[in-house]
């Protein structure tokens, strides 16, 4: 079983962060929020992978900067 943790939500802004994208730390609130009401809870009867996770939440991260920006 894996779900998305709040301090694997860390891990994943600290990346974003060293990666170049400075101006995206710390995540807001809301974006917080939005990835572990979606990532923090196995979706019953299914279960999400590392990898799930890791995709689904780096398109949710993107589409909310890229969104903001407009």
């Amino acid at each position: 079983m894996t779900i998305m943790t709040r301090k694997d939500l860390q891990k994943i802004e600290e990346y974003y962060y060293w990666v170049g994208y400075k101006d995206w730390s710390p995540f807001p609130d809301e974006l917080r929020s939005k990835l572990l009401s979606v990532y923090g809870k196995e979706p019953s009867p299914y279960s999400w992978t590392e990898q799930d996770i890791f995709e689904g939440s780096r398109k949710v991260i993107i589409d909310y900067f890229e969104n903001r920006s407009n």
